[in-house]
Formats: C-alpha cells, sequence, structure tokens
C-alpha cells in the first residue's frame, strides 16, 4: 500500500489553517501546519512533506520569499523539488508572475475553494511523481552512459556544425572537441577520414544509418570511438550515440594475445607457433627447416630451493637468451612450463648439427637470480623438413620424440636428430607412443573399475574409474607405461575426454540396472590447464542423464600446485556446476595445509605409501590421524587408498578413515564383473 501524503499548511491565519486542514484530512491526507515561514522551514527539515500549500502575506519572511529559500535548498537538497502551491488573495497578473519566478508550483486563489485546491493538490502531486520519475530516470541514464563510456552527437547539414552532449570531453579525456564535419575529419587518418565521410553521406540520403569505428587523435591522446545514428535525419540533422571503446579493445586485444602469446616469456603458445610453421613451409622457401624441442631439467630444483618466483625468472631470462641467440628469422614458441620449441630456416642442411651444437652451448651458461648463480640443464631434440614430417603438427611430434629419446637414452647427450632416434634399436617407446596415436580411434582403450568401501557401514558407496589399453599384439599394456606417454604427448587430453564420457555412460547404465554408486575419473595435469574442461564434462553429465554430484573429479596434488591460485578458480567453477572435487595422492607433494584450506574439496585421498606399513610405523599412523582431523574439521572425507590387509583396514578404522580402496576389497574390474560384485554385496547387506 502506497504511504499516505503529507501536506505542510503555511499561513499565519488560524482559522484559514483549520479549515483547510480539515477538509484535506477528510480526504485521506495527513496534514501539518506552521504559522510563519521559519517554523514552515524547521518542519520542512524535520519532516519532509510531499507538499506545501504556503500563505503570500505573512509577518517575517513572505510567501514568495519562503519559497525562494526552499528552492535555494534552506529547507534541504531533499526538498528542493517538493511542489509549493500558493494561496493568495490577490488574482493580479503580477502576484502570478511573481509566484512562478520564486519557484512556485502552482497557485490558487483566496478564499479557498476546497474541492478546487483538492484536485489542484492530486494533480501537484502526480506531477511530482513524474518528475521525480523522470529525474531518476536521468540519473540512471547519466549513470549508465558514464560506466559505459557513452555520449551524444548532433551534425547539422545545412551549416555543417557538430554539436556533442555535455559530458563528451569527460567522456572522451580531452579538452575540446571539434565543432564541425571538417574539424572532426582532421582528427582522422586518411583512411578512417574517408569511411566517415562516406558513412555521412549516405546518412544524410537516408540509405542507411551510421555504425562505424574511428580512431579520434586528440592532442596526445588517441581514442577509439563507435560513432551510430539512425538512418533517418530530422530537420536536415543527423543525431546519433558515440562511444569511447578505447579499453574496451584494449581488453579484447590483451584477451587475444594472452590466447596465442605466453605472457611470462612473450612467446607465441603451441597453436600460434604451428600456424606460423605451416605458412611458412607452404613458402617452400628456403627448402629446409629444422624444428627444435628443448625441455628443460628438473626445473624443480630451482622452484623448491629459491621459490617459484624464482623458477619463473629462470624460464623468462631463458627465453630472452634464446632470442637473443636465435634472432628474428627463427620462429620460437613455449610449449608447455619448461618446453620451448624452435623453427630455424636452413640454407645448407649439411651443416645442421654443428649448427645445433653451437647455438645451444650459450643456453648453458649460468642466470643470476637472486644473487645466485643459477645453472639450466636441458635436452634437445631436432627433426627436419621435409625428411620428417610434412606439416607442423609431424615435425614437432618427432621432434618431442627425439627429445625424449635423448633425455633417457643419451647420456651427457644435449641433442638427438629424430633421424638418429628412428634408427635406434632402442626405439620401444617411440614405437609405443606411435600405436597409442591410433589406440582412440581403433577402441583399443577400456575402462575398468575399482569399488570405494565405506569403513562405518561397510556399503560399497563408489567406485574409480581407472584407464586401460588393450594393444592389438602386445596385449593389455601397463599403464605406467602408457599414461606418462599420453601426459608428455598431449594425447590425455581427447583420452581424458573420452574416460569421462565413457563412465558417464558406464554410471547411467548401472543405475538403469538399480546400482546407486559414485563414480571417480582421474583429471590429468594436461586437462586440468585446458580451456573449457567444465563445459566438456558438464555435457557429458547432461548426455547421459546423470547428476554432476554424482560424478568425482580426483587431481593430485602436484596437479593442484602447479598453479594453485588458477587451480582454485577452476574448482570454484566445477564445485558451482555440482561436481565433487578430490585432492590424489595427498602427502607426496609440496602442498601445505593452507592451501588444503582454500580448496573446495570434498575428498582427501590418502596415498597408499602411508598406508603400507601403517600397521608398524607410528609416524605413518600420526600423518593419517592428522589428517583425518584436519579433514574432519573441514567437514571433507577421507579415502585410503592402496589397502591390502585387514590389519591395515582395522588402522585405519581406528584412526576414523571414511572410506577405503585396495585390493583387499576387490582389483579393478571390467564393468560387467564390477556389476555383478556391486549387486551381490548389495544383497548381502539386505540379507545381513
Amino acid at each position: 500500500m502506497a504511504p499516505v501524503p503529507t501536506l505542510l499548511i503555511v499561513d499565519d491565519d488560524p482559522t484559514v489553517r483549520l479549515l483547510t486542514s480539515s477538509g484535506l484530512k477528510k480526504r485521506g491526507y495527513q496534514v501539518i501546519q506552521a504559522m510563519d515561514a521559519e517554523q514552515a522551514m524547521l518542519l520542512m527539515q524535520d519532516k519532509n512533506p510531499d507538499l506545501a500549500l504556503v500563505d503570500v502575506s505573512m509577518p517575517g519572511r513572505n510567501g514568495f520569499e519562503f519559497v525562494q529559500a526552499v528552492r535555494n535548498g534552506e529547507a534541504g537538497n531533499a526538498n528542493r523539488e517538493r511542489p509549493l502551491l500558493m494561496l493568495t488573495g490577490s488574482d493580479d497578473v503580477q502576484s502570478i508572475d511573481q509566484a512562478f519566478t520564486s519557484g512556485a508550483t502552482d497557485f490558487i486563489t483566496k478564499p479557498i475553494n476546497l474541492p478546487l485546491l483538492v484536485e489542484r493538490v492530486k494533480y501537484a502531486l502526480r506531477g511530482a511523481e513524474r518528475e521525480k520519475a523522470l529525474r531518476e530516470a536521468q540519473i540512471e541514464q547519466a549513470s549508465a552512459c558514464k560506466l559505459a563510456s557513452l555520449g551524444f552527437w548532433q551534425l547539422n547539414f545545412s551549416n555543417d556544425a557538430l554539436t556533442w552532449s555535455e559530458d563528451a570531453t569527460e567522456v572522451l579525456n580531452c579538452a575540446t572537441l571539434p565543432k564541425s564535419r571538417q574539424a572532426l575529419l582532421k582528427l582522422l587518418n586518411a583512411s578512417d577520414g574517408l569511411r566517415l565521410d562516406t558513412a555521412l553521406k549516405v546518412a544524410r540520403e537516408g540509405q542507411d544509418g551510421l555504425n562505424l569505428e574511428i580512431t579520434l587523435y586528440l592532442g596526445h591522446s588517441e581514442r577509439i570511438v563507435r560513432l551510430q545514428s539512425d538512418p533517418k535525419t530530422q530537420e536536415g540533422q543527423l543525431i546519433g550515440a558515440f562511444q569511447d571503446v578505447t579499453a574496451l579493445r584494449a581488453f579484447e586485444d590483451k584477451a587475444l594475445y594472452l590466447a596465442e602469446y605466453d605472457e611470462l616469456t612473450d612467446l607465441p603458445k603451441r597453436r600460434l607457433f604451428l600456424n606460423l610453421l605451416d605458412e611458412k613451409l607452404t613458402d617452400r622457401k628456403p627448402t629446409v627447416w629444422s624444428i627444435g624441442v628443448i625441455d628443460i631439467s628438473r626445473l624443480h630444483r630451482i622452484n623448491d630451493a629459491l621459490g617459484i618466483e624464482a623458477g619463473d625468472q629462470v624460464l623468462a631470462m631463458f627465453a630472452k637468451r634464446l632470442k637473443n641467440i636465435l634472432g628474428h628469422e627463427a620462429l620460437m614458441c613455449r610449449l608447455e612450463a619448461d618446453t620451448f620449441a624452435v623453427a630455424i630456416p636452413h640454407t645448407d642442411s649439411e651443416q645442421m648439427r654443428a649448427y645445433y651444437q653451437h647455438w645451444l652451448q650459450p643456453l648453458a651458461r649460468a642466470h643470476h637470480v637472486k644473487s645466485e648463480e643459477v645453472f639450466v640443464d636441458f635436452t634437445a631434440g631436432v627433426s627436419l623438413y621435409p625428411q620428417d614430417g610434412s606439416n607442423s603438427d609431424e615435425l614437432l611430434r618427432t621432434a618431442l620424440l627425439a627429445q625424449r629419446f635423448c633425455r633417457d637414452h643419451a647420456g651427457n647427450q644435449k641433442v638427438m636428430f629424430y633421424r638418429d632416434v628412428a634408427s635406434s634399436e632402442e626405439n620401444h617407446a617411440l614405437s609405443l607412443e606411435n600405436d597409442l596415436r591410433k589406440a582412440l580411434e581403433n577402441q583399443e582403450f577400456f575402462l575398468v573399475y575399482q569399488p570405494k568401501q565405506q569403513l562405518s557401514t561397510s556399503r560399497f558407496i563408489g567406485v574409480e574409474a581407472l584407464l586401460r589399453w588393450r594393444h592389438p599384439t602386445r596385449g593389455v599394456v601397463s599403464p605406467g607405461e602408457f599414461i606418462p606417454l599420453l601426459e608428455e604427448s598431449g594425447l590425455i587430453i581427447d583420452v581424458g575426454d573420452w574416460v569421462a564420457e565413457e563412465a558417464c555412460r558406464q554410471l547411467a547404465q548401472w543405475q538403469a540396472e538399480g546400482i546407486e554408486v559414485g563414480m571417480a575419473i582421474n583429471i590429468s595435469a594436461r586437462q586440468f590447464e585446458q580451456f573449457g574442461l567444465a563445459s566438456r564434462l558438464s555435457r557429458h553429465v547432461a548426455q547421459y542423464a546423470i547428476q554432476p554430484r554424482q560424478l568425482e573429479l580426483e587431481i593430485t596434488e602436484s596437479t593442484a600446485m602447479i598453479n594453485p591460485e588458477a587451480t582454485l578458480l577452476t574448482l570454484y567453477e566445477l564445485r558451482k556446476l555440482g561436481f565433487k572435487l578430490a585432492i590424489d595422492d595427498f602427502g607426496t607433494g609440496h602442498s601445505s595445509y593452507v592451501y588444503l584450506l582454500r580448496f573446495p574439496m570434498d575428498t582427501l585421498k590418502i596415498d597408499r605409501s602411508f598406508i603400507i606399513d601403517i600397521a608398524d610405523a607410528r609416524p605413518n599412523r600420526a600423518i593419517v590421524r592428522s589428517l583425518t582431523a584436519l579433514s574432519q574439521g573441514l567437514g571433507i572425507k577421507t579415502v585410503a587408498e592402496g589397502v591390502e590387509t585387514q590389519r591395515q583396514r582395522d588402522y585405519l578404522d581406528a584412526l576414523d578413515v571414511d572410506d577405503i580402496q585396495g585390493f583387499l576389497l576387490a582389483r579393478p574390474m571390467e564393468p560387467q564383473a564390477c556389476l555383478a560384485f556391486l549387486q551381490a554385496h548389495a544383497r548381502a547387506m539386505v540379507v545381513n
């Protein structure tokens, strides 16, 4: 219900006040009274009436002076726009003119005609409401325009005059703006000037509105401005809006830069590097290119000893040294955290080996970080175009293979060429990786599932999906052998996405069989860093009509600590969508309780290294107990991995671990075997 309006009657005649007040109260108004201007001024400040009826002739300040004082703000800024109706015994033109000059909203003559007064009051109050709404809309519009850097302009075609809204100079951060079309064109470069002049001519003819961006050169600054207008002119004038989009374009440029360039080293990222290399290869000049991959060894030692900031400094200096050595003709990129790639044109392929040995040597010189002399060790692999690949993807892949072979088998050798690796007898890993690239397409991957048991109820409340590879000739390959290859080659991104989809499909199928369990899947570091992880996972759960909370995403402690701040943002995004989150292998890496407190986790998985000797090693029991106590305080559950004996289970139960998984319960099983296991256990629980 709307509040009842309050009216103030200001008149030195008590009879007039009484009669007027009584009549207005009967019409439903609240009425307050004042006998002179000074008392009225106090009531205005104290009560903030919605309208005042003011007599002209009063002792002290008269009505005209009172109205003028209110308009000047003496009764407070809140009352400056109040409707003020003047009561006067005079109906001469001079009095009426003086009333409006003073700021009166309306006037009414004495003796008062109450029905007429009531109508005038209603009209004045409605008008005040409209003005208030209009002022608020104007304030909101002005605020919105200011926030959006918007303003307005008007061009008169008859005299070429150009006018701008009052705040235009503030919006564009300049002292003056051009007053004519010609003056505006002089502030543009030739291209923008021609485009604008043509667009204005088209708009003048009513063929099309204005909608283009121009760069204004205003003294020492440049502003990118979008000009817009309707297609129709009004009486020879074109009226439109402008927006300063300088900051927006700078932000977009920064976003585009960060999408293609590494901010730390200012080098292209993988995608841009490959695109640029493909463009160079299509030129066929020169005919020979070498693609090198340089991997810094054990960068984590610098991070551990001097801090992550020092490690970043080393990477930045390493990249700068790389640029200085190779010059502008070479293409360079930062492939991953500690891996760089280069593409170098050659005219003499015979001298290539000596060339690589020569330019790689300066990279090994010491870097000075935090008053320390830091040496960087690395290995490199090289592929050649066109011998080792016909496009950038193939060349980078073969260079990576050569680099890994150099790291694992070449001893103190810093660089190896792919042609040497390919002819080596020790090419098992290379062959395996080549087969891995076909495995997803050939449907050679499959999932097995290891159950998780809740200790307090002995119920199996979830399973963990584990990736396996059935090689067409070698049989089932050990995960320890192929998972690292998936990670290093980047194949883990596509394979990990397949794992998530297959796990969702299997979970939906089990639910149709009446089995309700949670599904845990592992998210690799490469997946976690990939843009769009949350949206891809959301599509999978939606496709199979399962709830996000039924999927638990496990990331390792080392993955979480690569970039803790970025990890935090990604975890909150996944949590907001409803996914459960677990940190895997906790206690084996570099994380601290500080980050555990910040990460929005549901589950902490205790690494099996603490479980193996828990029955015999008191320190292991102390660590596990501290973790369970912390988890209970944070409201998250604990899962012990690798439980193999009943004695381990008993200790874990005593130490308040929530769930366990391991060979004691079941080995990882294929879907049908796991379904039968879960169904049998569910029946046994019912019987018991």
